[in-house]
């Protein structure tokens, strides 16, 4: 049988994993990436520097590689929010993948929310809008403390903030407007409660749940009106009850999607006022971030991006290979540091002894200058540690805090969000 190969839009370090992790499955890697130099091109069996939002690019040099026998058999990325151009290639080689209204309702946070409120899937209030007035006449309607307003198609938290009061409503109607690819703005309402990552697998519209990681908000207000993740925790610490909850619910929402074969990232609230989980978001694709590289393999020895690259190409799905094999507490958290030019990281070498540390990465270099972090994809750095309880695993991120210290300006300064001001 001739051997298969897969279509991975990206090689950054986000796709790293899954590059690795098809090899490792006997597959060849054909890889593609706007970007001349991202790690991924070096290490895929072919590859191309192509914008990969340059669709029909990308079908013409599968086409080429096709005729000259290589057996492309199906596409997929992770930590990419492009389940629309995934679709639309998938679609003109009649691969398995999201429709293409699967990827629009999911690239659309608006259009999300109007789809689950039909199918009576629970979400926050909302409102499109168009002015500040529109947002302040939402507010009032809706009798709650806060509004989250964003753009109805960013990702990483661009865009979004949270708004407490109403003369901030102009200054964070535009900051949101300015994130907006298509010039469209929401406003939704605040829900209170215990926020939780999930990551689902959906094979013949059978849903399963190996990835459920309860988020860290702890910090946000240090950086308010944005909305700021510190990481989280694999597995959750969510009772019984309440994880059956919302499994169900995502379950929901794959139906509703009508999504009968692929992958489903969620962003649930557990909402202490309805008392009920809540969607705020979902995306038909894989996570970046290291959710799914790292956090759940560390903790329950489970690649699922393995058994998303099976649905991918498809072939058949070894399904127990989704049942956690080990139950470790892993966690990831980021360094935050205040704008201005990074002078020195200390402690890096002391930090590498640490046995329990899984990772440790830095988005910047010395001599690049740190603007004010407003979205995730501004955060200076991550690490991971492993461990038995979650007693160990705070004492871990507590010593790596420590640890792992820097100079900005000349100022000494802590990576840890409790730290964080804008001087």
């Amino acid at each position: 049988m001739q051997q298969k190969a897969i279509l991975i839009l990206g090689g950054s370090n986000d796709q790293l994993f899954m590059i690795d992790t098809a090899q490792r499955m006997g597959l060849i890697t054909v890889v593609v990436d706007g970007n001349d130099k991202a790690p991924g091109l070096l290490v895929a069996d072919h590859a191309q520097a192509i914008d990969f939002s340059d669709t029909q690019t990308v079908i013409t040099y599968c086409q080429l590689l096709i005729k000259q026998g290589v057996h492309l058999a199906g596409v997929l990325t992770m930590g990419s929010d492009v389940p629309h151009l995934l679709a639309k290639i998938a679609q003109h080689f009649c691969w398995v993948a999201p429709s293409m209204q699967t990827a629009k309702v999911t690239t659309d946070k608006f259009l999300m929310k109007v789809l689950f409120s039909e199918h009576n899937i629970a979400v926050p209030k909302y409102a499109l809008v168009t002015n500040n007035d529109e947002i302040k006449q939402q507010w009032a309607a809706w009798e709650c403390s806060r509004v989250i307003i964003k753009p109805i198609d960013a990702a990483g938290s661009r865009g979004v903030s949270i708004c407490r009061s109403k003369a901030d409503i102009s200054h964070l109607y535009q900051h949101a407007l300015r994130n907006s690819k298509s010039g469209h703005v929401m406003v939704e309402e605040y829900i209170e409660g215990d926020q939780i990552s999930t990551e689902s697998i959906i094979y013949r519209k059978q849903c399963y749940h190996p990835g459920f990681a309860d988020r860290v908000y702890d910090d946000t207000p240090h950086f308010h009106p944005y909305i700021m993740e510190n990481g989280g925790w694999q597995p959750s610490s969510i009772h019984t009850g309440k994880h059956q909850e919302i499994c169900q619910l995502i379950d929901r929402v794959a139906l509703a999607l009508n999504l009968e074969n692929g992958v489903l990232k969620g962003d649930i609230v557990y909402s202490t006022k309805y008392k009920q989980p809540m969607v705020i978001e979902v995306a038909s694709r894989l996570s970046g971030g290291d959710f799914s590289a790292s956090l759940v393999p560390l903790a329950h020895q489970i690649n699922y991006i393995k058994t998303a690259i099976q649905i991918a190409i498809d072939d058949p799905v070894d399904l127990s290979e989704l049942t956690p094999k080990t139950s470790y507490i892993v966690a990831n958290r980021y360094f935050f540091l205040p704008p201005g030019k990074l002078m020195a990281i200390h402690g890096i070498e002391e930090a590498k002894k640490m046995k329990n540390l899984k990772k440790l990465e830095f988005n910047y270099q010395i001599g690049d200058d740190i603007p004010v972090i407003r979205n995730h994809g501004q955060r200076v750095g991550v690490f991971i540690v492993q461990g038995d309880t979650r007693q160990q695993v705070r004492n871990l991120i507590e010593q790596l805090y420590q640890t792992i210290t820097f100079t900005v300006d000349e100022v000494p300064c802590n990576g840890h969000p409790r730290y964080y001001r804008i001087r």
